[in-house]
């Protein structure tokens, strides 16, 4: 089980088939959050030694970005959040601290879906 550092996103109040195309969707607790390029900023992918992939950036610091989430965050420690992108899994952990709104690190196990999620965090993907 991998316990990882968790990402920032914009609050949509959107229905899954568009929050799937809309961005990369948290769900936890029975909210539903999506990050789109408009909160990621330096958006960072690596492929490490063990197979696992990295997605580095830092949050916008606005309420609509990185506040929104902290507030998930704050709200729901101790319970496990999936994301996903496009309907496709990134990872699934258990929330067990809070993070800053920089060096935010998503580690997968999906080398093309988080590829393309980095891609699209960057402004580059459809």
């Amino acid at each position: 089980m991998l316990h990882l550092p968790l990402l920032a996103v914009l609050i949509l109040p959107v229905s899954m088939a568009t929050a799937d195309e809309a961005g990369v969707v948290f769900a936890i607790g029975g909210e539903q959050y999506v990050l789109t390029p408009a909160c990621a900023q330096r958006v960072d992918y690596a492929v490490a030694e063990d197979d696992l992939v990295h997605i580095r950036f830092d949050m916008i610091d606005t309420a609509v970005c990185f506040e929104a989430f902290h507030g998930l965050l704050a709200s729901h420690l101790g319970e496990r959040l999936a994301v996903t992108f496009r309907g496709e899994p990134l990872l699934e952990a258990e929330l067990r601290t809070l993070l800053g709104p920089e060096h935010i690190v998503l580690v997968s196990r999906r080398p093309e879906v988080t590829r393309q999620a980095a891609e699209f965090l960057r402004g580059k993907g459809p």
